[in-house]
């Protein structure tokens, strides 16, 4: 008892109090004020630690020593006589210095550990500072009791925007990066902050027989109401009230009263029940998740059926059906559905985006960059035309032009999940890492990240070899959709442990995707890549070659990617004649030749511009087997044309299939150089163990400076595979996964 009462006699007690209290004070200002800062919520840890830490430190310091007006001084023993002195001596200062010493460094630390965090928490801000009249408008909240009408409110909320940026004093953020924030728990100042905007305009919409009650606030940026209303319409007067809205606003903003216009007769409808199946499927393509064009095709057909004269669901189906699939009916369907929508309403600008788009796939740019170039007259705000026209753009090698397009699509619209990709894909090939990986963290950091960013994640890090990076981002995505029982990722977990040779991990993630353990059609590409990684006797090689054997190939039944996929896998385990047969139909077809018959010289690289990546190891590819069964003079035409189309200095195997083993190796020299010492993909192989199992490099590695610069691949590539067998060890993921998905 007698040491309890000592504590409380050298007031231990009210000091450790006090210390309690205190801390929990500055917890709380530092919870409430680090959002503000833009300091990451994993810094208060450490500050939490800090206090945690430096409490023993004042409890020895309060049993030792007294604050008094007089200064510090040492605490009074229970026996002292009335003539002690009290004053600090040597050793007390010794003793003080190291407390505070220990103090110090233990505040020190964790002020580092938060400097730590706030450098590496990936910067959200998307402008260093807004413009005057800049704005996003905020998904409008659905208050029906149907869910389904949430379309309704999107279309409502899409008009008011377009309305806005119609208005050249303003800078309207487009709905892509917008819409993001739909059901966000950030407040508007967080919002308004990673949007880089002056104003949100948020509201409210309500649908009661036939009116429709919609609520607006306009919030500037010290996040004040500056201006609200409300509107209560019935619903065939709908486009009035969206431009009326516009209007209001506008006002509100740059104090001019705009008036009121009509919209054209093509871009409006009296029956709502068109007008939602609109909706739902513009939902449907502006999203794309997994089987999207199903039902987006659908409902725009619906929505035409339902009102002929209705000019936007025309453009939409043109998109839908236009958007990754090759020439042939499907892409005169498009053009026409294109061409129909700008007939209904001349001053429609998804019509003319959606010509541009179909005349960018026919090869016809100039034609593409101005049918695009008006789209984006007629409305600024349509993120997606600008990564259009920049791609057209690049296709004419006006690269610098299209890298500009690109800069002001981002301006518009800064996390448009497409344009994002696009512009970090452009950033990486020059050379930015660092800014290529920003791009893609931001949104990943969204609420609700789009599932594409996890693929380019991915692919980023296998462009510069950083092969562990892209095995923890598919980690992420697999637990992102494992709820859906969808097990996407799977394909990219198998991939990255197959490029550090980690054959076990590699074939538990790829027998995911195979039916009963063998793979079919659907599981024909991401098996391939993987093969590439084997060699040809493998078992996987064994499982492939059966597939296509026992396949019917027939055109028309399978599209041009499926037919291509059979010629390179016959083409990757020895089968030439038969391989370079089924990739040469693959290839006809998808430049648009109706039965994918023809001489092979019939195939035009000039038409194959729209997707160089794949165009040029396809032709690659097409060459080797040409060598291979002595048509040497059709594979000197198809490496000459490629020559001339993309240029090919850096190509290591275009360099290759030469039969220039210098140049190939300095191109990948070069590549790993300006990959600050990583591996950087190159139109094809993209680790050690493709280069080695690859036929089309059989030869050129023999050489003896191959045989050293393999030598130091693999080494880097040894260097990785430990670092991830010991993330796995540490934590089985595997195990995880398997959980998750009983549950």
């Amino acid at each position: 008892m007698k040491f309890w009462k000592e504590l409380r006699r050298r007031r231990v007690y009210r000091l450790a109090g006090l210390y309690i209290v205190g801390a929990w004070v500055i917890i709380q200002v530092a919870d409430t004020s680090f959002p503000a800062w833009g300091v990451p919520d994993s810094a208060l840890r450490y500050l939490f630690y800090a206090a945690a830490a430096c409490f023993p430190v004042a409890l020895v310091f309060s049993w030792y020593y007294d604050i008094t007006p007089r200064g510090i001084i040492r605490t009074e023993s229970a026996d002292r006589s009335e003539s002690a002195d009290l004053k600090l001596q040597r050793t007390d200062y010794l003793v003080l210095f190291s407390l505070f010493a220990i103090g110090f460094a233990v505040l020190f630390s964790s002020a580092s550990k938060i400097q730590q965090e706030v450098e590496s928490e990936p910067t959200v801000s998307l402008q260093s500072q807004w413009s005057e009249n800049s704005i996003a408008v905020l998904p409008f909240t659905n208050l029906d009791t149907n869910p389904d009408t949430g379309y309704f409110s999107d279309g409502i909320t899409e008009e008011i925007l377009h309305r806005l940026s119609s208005l050249g004093a303003l800078h309207v953020l487009a709905s892509n990066s917008s819409f993001v924030f739909r059901d966000s728990q950030e407040s508007p100042t967080q919002i308004r902050e990673k949007l880089g905007v002056r104003y949100l305009l948020q509201g409210s919409i309500r649908r009661e027989n036939d009116y429709v009650r919609i609520m607006a606030r306009l919030i500037d940026e010290g996040g004040y109401q500056v201006w609200s209303e409300s509107f209560e319409r019935k619903l065939e007067g709908i486009f009035t009230i969206q431009t009326e809205i516009a209007s209001t606003v506008a006002s509100q903003i740059i104090n001019e009263i705009v008036p009121l216009q009509e919209l054209p007769a093509g871009r409006t409808t009296t029956n709502m029940e068109a007008y939602n199946e609109y909706l739902v499927g513009k939902s449907f393509f502006d999203k794309r998740t997994k089987d999207w064009r199903a039902p987006a095709t659908t409902a725009f057909r619906k929505a035409i059926e339902l009102d002929p004269g209705f000019a936007p669901p025309y453009a939409g189906l043109a998109m839908a059906i236009s958007v990754m699939t090759g020439r042939g009916p499907h892409r005169e369907e498009a053009k026409q559905l294109a061409e129909k929508a700008i007939e209904l309403d001349t001053s429609f600008a998804g019509g003319h985006a959606a010509l541009g788009l179909i005349l960018m796939f026919e090869g016809k740019p100039e034609q593409a960059s101005l049918s695009l170039r008006r789209a984006l007259e007629l409305n600024p705000s349509l993120g997606f035309a600008y990564n259009i026209l920049a791609f057209t753009l690049e296709t004419m090698d006006r690269v610098d032009e299209g890298a500009a397009i690109r800069q002001q699509g981002l301006a518009i619209d800064p996390l448009n999940p497409p344009l994002v990709a696009n512009v970090a894909d452009f950033e990486s090939n020059a050379g930015n890492y660092g800014r290529a990986e920003q791009l893609l963290l931001r949104l990943l950091s969204l609420p609700n990240p789009p599932p594409l960013v996890y693929g380019e994640l991915y692919d980023l890090y296998l462009e510069w070899g950083y092969f562990a990076d892209a095995i923890a981002i598919a980690k992420q995505y697999v637990r992102w959709t494992v709820s859906s029982n969808d097990i996407q990722g799977a394909d990219y977990l198998a991939w990255a442990y197959g490029f550090l040779g980690m054959t076990e991990e590699a074939d538990y993630w790829m027998d995911l995707l195979f039916n009963n353990g063998q793979p079919d059609l659907s599981s024909l590409d991401p098996a391939y890549h993987l093969l590439k990684t084997r060699d040809a006797d493998s078992e996987l090689g064994v499982k492939l070659l059966q597939l296509v054997n026992q396949t019917e190939f027939q055109v028309g039944e399978h599209d041009p990617f499926t037919l291509a996929q059979f010629g390179q896998v016959n083409i990757q385990l020895g089968n030439y004649h038969k391989g370079s047969e089924q990739l040469e139909y693959g290839l006809r077809l998808y430049q648009g030749n109706a039965d994918g018959t023809g001489p092979a010289s019939s195939i035009d690289i000039s038409a194959l511009r729209a997707s160089p990546d794949d165009i040029v190891f396809n032709m690659h590819l097409l060459a080797f087997a040409y060598q291979e069964v002595h048509r040497s003079d059709e594979a000197d035409r198809i490496l000459q044309a490629l020559t001339d189309e993309f240029g090919m200095e850096n190509n290591a195997l275009h360099h290759a299939l030469m039969g220039d083993a210098d140049g190939a190796l300095q191109a990948l020299q070069t590549s790993r150089s300006t990959t600050t010492g990583r591996w950087a993909k190159f139109y094809g192989p993209g680790s050690y163990y493709e280069i080695v199992n690859e036929p089309a490099w059989a030869k050129t590695i023999k050489t003896p400076g191959f045989q050293k610069f393999l030598a130091e691949m693999k080494e880097d590539v040894d260097r990785q595979r430990a670092i991830v067998e010991a993330a796995d060890a540490e934590h089985d993921f595997r195990a995880e996964f398997e959980a998750l998905m009983a549950n």
